[in-house]
Order: structure tokens, then C-alpha cells, then sequence
């Protein structure tokens, strides 16, 4: 855990970064304009992060992990399993449609391939998708879900389609509501009909 000072200093080169994305894009973030925005030298932001990649790793976990906490935190007190699923996907939803996720991924989409990016969004959505397999764990043992697919590939599997609306919101090419209703159907009847 970082201490008080360590702490402030972090948040305050993150917020800095995003303030330069947002105003000057990509191409503006390098460690010796994010130094100058943070009010810091470059030895004491280097002493932080070893590079941009690093900042942006960063502060993607940051927001992941606040997101999913809230998330985690709300879907525990849904009580039915079914109805805790609808929760996730509702509130994931929402937050994709949100406008600062929107402006943030503008900025952050073009560091997906990042390994440091990766390797801080699954770290960070490891409770989201622990909660999903168990919510699935307890509605199969209820009956409420078809024991067709193990939980832990479940889970990945709403995560997917989740990740893949997720484009069309923060492209504005889908509504929240029609975006929830797409996962919800495919989740609730499937896709493909009975072969003749």
C-alpha cells in the first residue's frame, strides 16, 4: 500500500495524463510534458514510472478497479442469481455509455495492444469475472441456467459479449437499452435455431 505523499504524487501524474490526452491526444504524452503538467521533475515521475506505457497501465487499472469494485460491491446485494446477472450486464453497460468512459477511450483505445494495458485489465477484472462464474455456479444449482457451459468459460464468455458491445457504445452506433436487450436475448434464448 502506498503511503499518504506516494499516494498523492501517483494520482496527481495520473490525473495529469489524463488531462493532457484529453486535451492534446496521444501523440502529447510523453514523460517530459507529463513531468512538466505534474509539476514534478522527470526524475521524480521517473521514480513512479518507468515510461508512458507504464502511466497508462496505470491508470486504466485505476479506473477498472474502481468501476469493478462499485459493481461487485451493488451485485452483492442482488440476492437472485438471475436477477444479480441482469445487474452486471445493466451496470457494465451503463458504464461503457457513460460520456467520461467515452472520452477516456478515445484516448486509451489505441493502447489496447499494450501488454502492460492487458496484463492491468485482467488483473483488475478478476472479480468481476469470479462473481460472474459464481452467479452462473448458483443459478445452475438452482436450475435457473442450463449446465451446457462451465462457469469460468460463462463468465469469459458475457465478458465477451460485453466487450463487444462496448465498441458500438463508445462509437454511438448503439443505444444503452438496445445494447442491453442484445446480451440479455442472446443470454436468455440464444442465436442459432433448431436444424431442420
Amino acid at each position: 500500500m502506498l503511503d499518504g505523499h506516494r499516494a498523492h504524487q501517483r494520482d496527481q501524474i495520473l490525473g495529469a495524463a489524463l488531462e493532457l490526452l484529453r486535451e492534446k491526444g496521444m501523440a502529447a504524452l510523453t514523460m517530459s510534458a507529463l513531468a512538466e503538467r505534474a509539476r514534478m521533475s522527470r526524475a521524480t515521475l521517473y521514480h513512479y514510472f518507468p515510461d508512458v506505457d507504464a502511466v497508462l497501465a496505470a491508470w486504466v487499472g485505476q479506473e477498472i478497479e474502481r468501476s469493478v469494485a462499485t459493481m461487485v460491491a451493488g451485485a452483492r446485494a442482488v440476492s437472485d442469481p438471475v436477477d444479480r446477472l441482469r445487474y452486471l450486464v445493466e451496470t457494465q453497460v451503463q458504464t461503457f455509455a457513460s460520456q467520461s468512459h467515452r472520452l477516456s477511450a478515445e484516448h486509451f483505445e489505441s493502447e489496447a495492444g499494450s501488454p502492460g494495458v492487458r496484463r492491468e485489465v485482467e488483473e483488475r477484472m478478476a472479480p468481476l469475472r469470479h462473481l460472474l462464474a459464481d452467479t452462473v455456479t448458483e443459478a445452475q444449482a438452482q436450475g435457473r441456467i442450463e449446465e451446457r457451459v462451465a462457469p469460468d468459460l460463462a463468465a469469459d464468455l458475457v465478458l465477451g459479449m460485453l466487450g463487444a458491445v462496448r465498441r458500438h457504445l463508445v462509437a454511438g452506433r448503439i443505444s444503452p437499452e438496445d445494447a442491453m436487450r442484445a446480451v440479455m436475448e442472446l443470454l436468455g434464448t440464444g442465436w442459432l435455431r433448431p436444424l431442420p
